[in-house]
């Protein structure tokens, strides 16, 4: 059975975004796998302390064993509220690295995303600030949502997909489209640019869409955004539109940096509280080679 991937760190924020995740698994027929990374287990070179080691790691899992359950437990009410599917609530953690964990766990087929929390401000100033989500980006294989505390996805009508007509962000929204009809979205295309910079060539956006078309989606509308400061553009694009999620590729590089190079963005993006999907550079290549999400 597919599953969305949960990452907990027992947070306020964690929780709300695990909450989230239950809905979409209502609506997407998909089970939850709830996990936490514990990242710290001291290591000691004298083996005098080897006890005392191991029983600091036996007391950290057992810690986690016993959050992990009582935070699975106040989500089953909510599992079983859709009269569509009832998902299946599990449990895993384990020791080290959140990136490493995250690329061995989402190399899985069953993982179809990653859902995170934001710990503070916006989620699109963790593309910034937040060393976990940057760690979880780079590793995953699977398209990373990050929810902000105060972001409502209960209804999700439309996703901005930011593009400058790249080829990676072909499947990107290969994906989206194959999530759109149970989550009840739209798909806006947005293409975006910025003034007094070369315009992407026309031959290369009308090959962009020739592919799009392929999809054979009718939920795919397209836009654009011409301005100096992009990313708070996008973000009241976003409210302008009742979008409730911006989405993006973070495999091309040149476009991620262009985005995020002012410095003047980051005290409004801090108060915005749109979600993100991220699909990571891993993410085409994995999708190429196995097909449907």
């Amino acid at each position: 059975m597919k599953k969305l991937l949960v990452l907990t760190d027992f947070t306020s924020n964690s929780a709300h975004a695990a909450t989230i995740a239950v809905g979409i698994c209502n609506r997407l027929g998909t089970d939850l796998l709830l996990y936490h990374s514990i990242q710290y287990v001291p290591l000691v070179t004298d083996y005098t302390y080897g006890t005392y080691i191991t029983g600091t790691a036996n007391t950290l899992f057992k810690e986690s064993r016993e959050k992990l359950t009582q935070e699975a437990e106040s989500l089953q009410p909510m599992a079983l509220r859709n009269n569509v599917y009832h998902p299946i609530i599990r449990c895993e953690s384990g020791e080290g690295n959140l990136g490493a964990n995250v690329k061995k766990i989402t190399k899985k087929m069953d993982i179809i995303m990653v859902v995170m929390g934001g710990r503070s401000g916006g989620a699109l100033d963790h593309l910034l600030t937040g060393s976990e989500t940057t760690a979880v980006i780079k590793n995953a294989m699977k398209p990373v949502l990050v929810i902000p505390e105060k972001a409502d996805l209960n209804s999700i009508n439309r996703v901005i997909f930011a593009t400058d007509f790249g080829t990676a962000d072909i499947a990107a929204l290969k994906y989206l489209t194959e999530i759109a009809t149970p989550l009840g979205f739209e798909i806006e295309v947005v293409h975006v640019e910025r003034p007094h910079t070369t315009s992407t060539g026309i031959e290369r956006e009308v090959t962009f869409r020739e592919y799009l078309n392929e999809l054979g989606s009718e939920k795919i509308s397209y836009g654009s955004i011409i301005g100096k400061h992009a990313v708070p553009r996008l973000q009241d694009y976003c409210k302008e539109t009742s979008s409730v999620i911006l989405a993006m590729t973070h495999g091309s590089q040149g476009f991620i940096s262009r985005l995020f190079d002012h410095s003047e963005t980051k005290e409004v993006i801090a108060h915005q509280q749109v979600a993100v999907i991220i699909f990571p550079p891993a993410f085409t290549d994995h999708i190429t080679y196995n097909g449907r999400l």
